[in-house]
């Protein structure tokens, strides 16, 4: 989403680093085995990791094709208001109001995973999304990431995973707390307009589908496993495998970031 005309802080790509030490590569190696000795893959099952990339591309063209009438009420609710040039510029030049918006259509469908899949497949959703957002956006920091989580854990499920009749509302209220709407005197009072704020609150409210209530109806998903090993990682493997007479079902470490919200699910 971001153009490049917003000068941000380059930092690490979120989960960049990959678990490391013995009990890391077991998990791996026993992926790997059971890739090798194989199983078929029913045609109703997507991988995880993938499911995550097609679901930002059409919240990208979800918030192309609703932000311009967003940013609209935006920008004729501010002009309301006697604004010098520090405090537009503060406003609307320095953000990426464009990136923040996208965090917030993200935000809004993927506060349903919670709803949709038992917690552990939640957190590991939540954490692929937090893993590609930043570079779906188009950035190297992670300006949008900590904006959608911070979006999640404002969001509330009690009205129900159809309803969710208050989180267009908070989405908006939080864009605007991140633009610093709420630290300027002569804009202060629009935090707290809820006809502003419905405003705001319908080209979300029309335009985000929810994608990915229509995906787990249609699909299971599975977590990417390596494709190779060599002879040592095959006997460790091997090893490992009959030293456990039943393993369970293996997933990569739930993420901390995404599992903090799922408190209550």
């Amino acid at each position: 989403m971001s153009t490049g005309r917003h000068a941000v802080a380059v930092k690490s790509a979120l989960g960049s680093h990959q678990p490391t030490g013995m009990a890391a590569a077991v998990r791996r190696s026993i992926l790997k085995l059971r890739r090798i000795f194989g199983s078929d893959t029913p045609e109703d099952t997507a991988e995880a990791k993938e499911a995550v990339g097609h679901f930002f591309s059409e919240m990208l063209s979800v918030a192309a094709r609703t932000y311009p009438a967003w940013n609209k009420i935006l920008i004729d609710g501010l002009s309301e208001y006697e604004l010098n040039y520090d405090e537009r510029r503060a406003l609307l030049e320095i953000h990426p109001i464009d990136d923040y918006y996208f965090a917030g259509v993200v935000a809004l469908d993927a506060a349903r995973i919670r709803g949709l899949y038992p917690p552990a497949e939640a957190a590991e959703l939540l954490g692929e999304i937090g893993d590609q957002v930043d570079a779906a956006a188009g950035r190297q920091d992670r300006v949008v990431s900590d904006l959608v989580f911070t979006m999640l854990g404002r969001i509330d499920l009690a009205t129900g995973i159809d309803l969710m009749k208050t989180s267009h509302d908070k989405v908006v209220k939080t864009i605007l707390q991140q633009i610093g709407l709420d630290k300027i005197d002569a804009t202060r009072g629009l935090m707290h307009d809820k006809a502003f704020r419905h405003l705001l609150g319908e080209p979300l409210a029309v335009g985000v589908p929810q994608w990915w209530k229509a995906f787990q109806s249609k699909f299971s998903l599975y977590w990417e496993e390596p494709e190779e090993m060599d002879d040592e990682e095959i006997d460790l493997a091997l090893q490992t495998l009959a030293a456990a007479a039943a393993p369970s079902p293996v997933r990569r470490r739930v993420r901390r970031r995404a599992a903090s919200f799922l408190n209550g699910a």
